[in-house]
């Protein structure tokens, strides 16, 4: 199967209005794998760009003067689309744009719909998250794409980050977990003292995970790489590299492969474990302290049983269990850190028991401020001049650098 990926830019939001498409970037992907064969252009609309669209993309109508008309290049372009399905985010803005350049070139084909199927991929999502935002960036980080590792830039990145947004929302596996996920309502509150009272009834070995976006899902990061099929040789792998590099960096070296993995999840590596708190005030920071739109969320884990470091055997590990970590850095220490350390045949964490405290994205700021006034900041939680750097940003009103979440 054949399906093309495509995004476009143009210099306003409506063709109607006589607006022209400056790019287009399109990528191929045959049965569900991205080929690394793709098609990228520039085109001169010969009218002005809006200065909005100057502005997000950085085009100008100065850099388009030598590159080609649209009637120029509208070949090459049917050609590479045509039998195929077409992915798009928005697709009636595309094929929009795209039907009203093939009219005006009074090219043979006037309609894409005639020469492809067309797959609206943010009408995909909105079926998914019908009470959530869905622009292509909350959706990747939604679906776990990440696009940090992208060299691309302009509509062949977003091109690519639309496919592999596709391959995700189209995997079985995870529309299973998000068709379970989504049918688990949280609490909603509207105040700090409600979140506190929610907190309530929960024993003081209860594990707290805050998240900026109530529909992220409880899922170690090296699982959330929808191209990853094998866990098990990509684990291997980064640890590998990871421990050969770090050993003339720490001043202890971990006496486990647990350990080594704490280690490794601490400073950012992909991993099979997910990072908790005993405070459901530091889970509560980690929720609310970035300031994305998103409703952020608290989920609440009264496990009960745990694990020492010491006794988990990863490679005979069968279920999700929790764990009480080595402290070997400040911060775990500071954060009340604990663990769950997944398997690959049992990635998510979907207990009935787990409560979802929902925070409005409105209230994050004011519990920022709460929280600060007990005891809660980056000062606190990161206890080194980088925590300490962050908590004078903040009381200076600059944005603080950006921080895991927890």
């Amino acid at each position: 199967m054949r399906q093309i990926s495509i995004s476009i830019e143009a210099t306003g939001a409506e063709p109607s209005l006589g607006h022209k498409v400056i790019e287009i970037g399109c990528v191929e992907l045959i049965n569900r794998k991205l080929t690394g064969k793709h098609l990228h252009y520039y085109i001169n609309p010969h009218r002005e760009i809006e200065d909005s669209v100057v502005e997000r993309t950085g085009i100008s109508n100065e850099f388009l003067y030598d590159k080609p008309e649209f009637i120029q290049i509208k070949d090459q372009i049917i050609n590479f689309i045509k039998g195929s399905e077409l992915l798009a985010y928005n697709a009636p803005f595309v094929v929009g744009f795209l039907n009203n350049e093939l009219a005006f070139v009074d090219s043979k084909i006037q309609h894409i719909e005639t020469i492809c199927k067309v797959i609206d991929v943010q009408a995909m999502a909105r079926t998914m998250f019908p009470k959530s935002s869905n622009s292509l960036s909350e959706v990747a980080k939604r679906v776990f794409v990440d696009d940090s590792q992208k060299n691309l830039s302009g509509t062949l990145f977003d091109s690519e980050i639309i496919a592999d947004v596709y391959l995700a929302l189209t995997s079985e596996s995870l529309r299973k977990v998000l068709s379970l996920h989504s049918q688990k309502e949280g609490i909603y509150i509207n105040s700090f003292p409600e979140f506190i009272e929610a907190t309530d009834g929960f024993s003081r070995s209860a594990l707290c995970r805050g998240v900026s976006n109530k529909d992220y899902l409880l899922l170690p990061s090296l699982f959330r790489n929808s191209s990853n099929n094998n866990p098990d040789a990509m684990e291997h792998n980064l640890m590998w590299v990871f421990k050969t590099h770090a050993k003339a960096l720490l001043p202890r070296l971990p006496s486990s492969e647990i350990e080594w993995l704490t280690v490794a999840q601490h400073h950012g590596l992909p991993t099979r474990l997910l990072d908790w708190s005993l405070s459901p005030l530091v889970a509560c920071f980690f929720a609310i302290n970035s300031s994305s739109r998103s409703d952020a969320c608290v989920y609440i884990y009264d496990v009960g049983k745990f694990k020492k470091e010491e006794d988990i055997q990863l490679k005979a590990l069968s279920s999700i269990v929790a764990f009480f970590p080595s402290h070997a850095t400040k911060r775990i220490t500071a954060q009340s850190g604990m663990f769950t350390v997944h398997p690959t045949n049992n990635r998510t964490l979907d207990p009935p028991e787990i409560r979802k405290i929902i925070i409005p994205a409105k209230l994050k700021s004011e519990f920022r401020e709460k929280l600060s006034k007990f005891g809660i900041h980056y000062g606190t939680l990161f206890p080194d001049l980088d925590g300490l750097s962050n908590h004078i940003r903040y009381l200076n009103g600059f944005d603080a650098l950006p921080s895991r979440e927890l």
